[in-house]
């Protein structure tokens, strides 16, 4: 294995912001965005091209 990859953090925070992989629970808050930024999303994500259901997530 890569040593560099040995302290790579679970997350990144500022104090604005907060970068982690999604945990259980998280569903709502994803989907919620997702929906708030689909228009944006569309160009670079193949996923976007299609209507998410909360359920779907």
């Amino acid at each position: 294995m890569n040593p560099i990859l040995f302290d790579f953090p679970h997350e990144f925070e500022t104090e604005r912001l907060l970068i982690r992989m999604p945990k259980p629970g998280d569903g709502k808050a994803v989907y919620d965005a997702i929906r708030a930024s689909v228009n944006e999303l569309k160009p670079w994500l193949p996923f976007a091209q299609n209507e998410q259901s909360e359920d779907a997530l």
